[in-house]
């Protein structure tokens, strides 16, 4: 097999790992943030609930949501 088609094989294969990844790793993210958020507000602490409103617009961005991330960063 040509070295070409080959690299070209490789690279979609870990391109598509990786975007996995980043999507689990959004998920995971945008869950602590909430609870982090969540947390800040219960406690009066701003700068865990602003932490937190970060962590979960951050993991949004990861998973490619976009719409989801630019509503967060709003309220």
């Amino acid at each position: 097999m040509p070295r070409m088609p080959l690299l070209a094989l490789t690279l979609i294969a870990a391109t598509t790992a990786l975007a996995a990844c980043d999507r689990e790793a959004g998920r995971k993210q945008e869950t602590v943030g909430s609870l982090e958020s969540g947390a800040g507000a219960l406690l009066g602490d701003k700068d865990l609930k602003d932490q937190g409103k970060q962590d979960k617009v951050t993991g949004q961005l990861k998973q490619g949501d976009l719409g989801g991330a630019l509503d967060d960063a709003k309220h």
